[in-house]
């Protein structure tokens, strides 16, 4: 056992013993989430309101791009304003999802014949060029979602938040988007204008989302957060196939 220093009042502070510091202190702290991180939601309703208004007033097709670009920027700027490691690396998880569906996409346009796109602009094999910054957005927000309510109310509950979510937001952008004339359904089982299999993947979608986030936030390093969002991009066309086979 070391002797104690002794010290007198008059000791310099420069040769004082160091205070032993904690370890709590050296490990990374928890993502700390407040109301402002919230505002992600504010941008989804608002992609909501712009398709909204396409289907009201027949903007045409070029109104997708337009969409997608305004809310892509506000995501951006949203990150880039709160500057934590949760939402840049939930944005990395994104786009690599986002860009990993173009797979779900060519599959439903080129393979199941159940998709179309009204043919406008660049595209990106089958999908218009728009459609892996839009899955980025709905990866970042609704993988938010799930990660914030697990924090506060446990695994189980963030599972079943983003599942429900997902699985009614992205199909009400769905019906939107159809009015819109972007895109449409053929030859399959649906409710209105969306597929049974829509409905049933974006549950799906979401109910993948929180694991993947978990994953996607570990590390020092941004590749987690790439190769979970392949996989969630890869897990798209599964969750589709699986909601058609049980439609």
């Amino acid at each position: 056992m070391y002797p104690s220093a002794s010290l007198s009042p008059s000791t310099p502070p420069s040769i004082r013993p160091s205070q032993p510091v904690s370890l709590r202190v050296l490990m990374p702290s928890p993502a700390v989430i407040t109301k402002d991180d919230h505002l992600l939601f504010v941008i989804n309703v608002l992609g909501l309101v712009l398709a909204a208004l396409d289907a009201v007033f027949d903007w045409g097709a070029w109104s997708a791009y337009a969409c997608v670009a305004c809310t892509s920027l506000l995501y951006i700027a949203h990150v880039s304003w709160r500057r934590t490691d949760l939402l840049k690396t939930l944005l990395v998880f994104g786009i690599a999802g986002g860009l990993a569906e173009l797979a779900a996409d060519w599959w439903l346009v080129s393979i199941t014949g159940t998709l179309h796109y009204t043919q406008w602009g660049p595209f990106l094999i089958d999908s218009p060029a728009y459609m892996p910054l839009s899955w980025a957005g709905i990866l970042l927000s609704m993988g938010f979602l799930g990660y914030s309510i697990q924090r506060r109310y446990g695994a189980a509950k963030g599972l079943l938040a983003a599942t429900v979510v997902s699985g009614i937001y992205v199909p009400v952008f769905e019906a939107l988007a159809h009015y819109a004339d972007w895109w449409t359904y053929t030859d399959c089982k649906m409710i209105g204008p969306v597929p049974y299999y829509i409905i049933i993947g974006e549950a799906l979608v979401g109910l993948s989302l929180t694991p993947l986030v978990n994953v996607a936030i570990k590390g020092r390093s941004l590749w987690p957060a790439l190769g979970a969002g392949v996989v969630a991009g890869i897990w798209i066309g599964v969750a589709y196939f699986i909601g058609m086979r049980l439609s």
